[in-house]
């Protein structure tokens, strides 16, 4: 058997991962972390929010608890913008080479995957993992 290579780190140098506090966000979280500890990923966390970003911030934050060292984006939503147009947004800096996000957000339905993720999966130019 041969020595494993870490081709794949190449893959995933720069992650986005969107969180807006629910619990598939925060599982895209904790999947970024294991990435960042295995492969050297930096981490960039993007809230996309109506309202403070501060309750976001900190679940992030005890989500995180130290493992991983990550910069934390805020954006404050209006009536013109959406989550995924703000994802879709920081991704087209091009500093990125993979998102990393929940399948569903806050809202409570019997849906398998959002209308964030199904936009952010359609539209990205990057590798899209969705965490369920």
């Amino acid at each position: 058997m041969s020595e494993p290579t870490y081709y794949v780190s190449f893959w995933f140098r720069e992650v986005l991962v969107p969180v807006d506090g629910s619990e598939s966000s925060l599982k895209a979280l904790e999947l970024a972390v294991d990435f960042a500890r295995r492969y050297g990923s930096r981490i960039t966390v993007l809230a996309a929010t109506y309202d403070s970003s501060e309750q976001v911030r900190k679940a992030v934050e005890a989500r995180v608890a130290g493992r991983a060292a990550y910069e934390f984006k805020a954006v404050r939503l209006d009536g013109f913008t959406s989550p995924a147009n703000e994802v879709l947004k920081e991704l087209g800096t091009g500093k990125y080479d993979a998102v990393i996000m929940g399948a569903r957000g806050l809202t409570v339905s019997d849906i398998n995957i959002g209308s964030t993720a199904m936009a952010v999966a359609a539209n990205a130019p990057v590798t899209v993992i969705i965490v369920r």
